[in-house]
């Protein structure tokens, strides 16, 4: 293992048997200049993922480091435990249903942090990958966001940043406190913190795919859960972010109150849709912000409606390819 890698790829993972080998091998047929270390953080699997984990640590005993639970303790501790057994300067995120598709991905991200000081962390392009068909459902982030340097109202409407793209200076890591670990989210309040202490850098190059499967956690849950979700999230931003950032998630609490509101309208039930009214009202109030859906409402469906719809030279090409044009939906106010 070396002493002092530059680098920490940490990689989660959870019953994972039949991705994880895909997943690590990605990792270990990077080309880099340093020396790296992969910290595997297996939460009990059951299902093989652990046999095939100690068969990777037995042929690269430098390289692979694990930590195996005895019992399983839920994703976000898992991840925070992780992450915090990590020893490189910056910090590589994989979780154990992704991979790397680009051998110079790590050497590239290295290059750009170590070039850019006051970068907090840095994502890329990645394919959304139907699972097991293998057919491409498109790329992510959408257009809207593949810049460097976005505006912080960006992250605070939409999560556009794709976990198994994310790399970020270790230094800079904040608490990830028992409030942190009872989320449903980890890391769209991970990058949200991140991006609190620098700029968010971006390379325009597709160097990972996504699997959307049926055993994804967060895609395959009803809308209300993700709201009471997304809910939770940021209250627990609005808590811990600067004094100059609080407004962006009293917006963001007022969004997703409103599209409560909006659903319970669409269930066709008067009670829910009172009880959802009257909450999005108080909040407002709370907030002082009684003109928010006259003022604010455009942004966030421009954010998570329309920065989403491919362009149409896209949706053809994406049409003639591969029969379809949609893109999958990671975490944003629209659930």
């Amino acid at each position: 293992m070396p002493k002092n890698p530059k680098l920490s790829v940490c990689v989660i993972t959870y019953n994972h048997a039949e991705f994880i080998a895909k997943a690590l091998d990605s990792v270990l047929m990077q080309r880099a200049s340093f020396e790296y270390e992969i910290v595997i953080g297996d939460d009990c699997s059951t299902d093989g993922t652990r046999e095939t984990i100690k068969e990777y640590q037995r042929r690269w005993p430098e390289k692979v480091r694990p930590l195996f639970r005895d019992r399983n303790i839920g994703m976000q501790k898992n991840g925070k435990e992780t992450i915090e057994t990590c020893s490189g300067e910056y910090v590589a995120c994989l979780e154990g249903d992704d991979y790397w598709t680009d051998e110079n991905k790590i050497q590239m991200q290295v290059d750009y942090l170590d070039g850019h000081s006051d970068c907090a962390m840095v994502h890329h392009r990645v394919k959304h990958i139907a699972w097991p068909s293998r057919a491409i459902i498109g790329e992510f982030p959408p257009p809207r966001y593949r810049i460097e340097r976005p505006n912080p109202r960006e992250l605070a409407m939409c999560n556009y940043v794709q976990t198994c793209s994310v790399m970020f200076r270790r230094k800079w890591l904040p608490s990830l406190d028992e409030q942190f670990q009872e989320l449903k989210l980890g890391d769209w309040p991970l990058c949200v913190l991140l991006s609190e202490r620098g700029w968010v850098g971006y390379i325009d190059r597709t160097m990972a795919h996504y699997r959307v499967h049926a055993k994804n956690s967060w895609n395959n849950r009803p809308a209300d859960y993700k709201i009471r979700a997304m809910e939770k999230m940021a209250w627990y931003l609005l808590e811990k972010v600067n004094d100059g950032s609080k407004d962006l998630w009293k917006d963001t609490i007022l969004a997703l109150a409103f599209k409560d509101l909006a659903l319970a309208a669409a269930s066709l039930s008067p009670r829910k849709t009172v009880e959802k009214l009257a909450h999005f009202v108080r909040t407002s109030l709370r907030f002082k912000k009684p003109f928010w859906l006259l003022n604010r409402l455009w942004p966030y469906y421009r954010a998570n409606y329309l920065a989403r719809l491919p362009r149409k030279s896209d949706s053809r090409r994406n049409q003639m390819r591969h029969g379809h044009s949609s893109q999958e939906r990671r975490d944003s106010i629209d659930p």
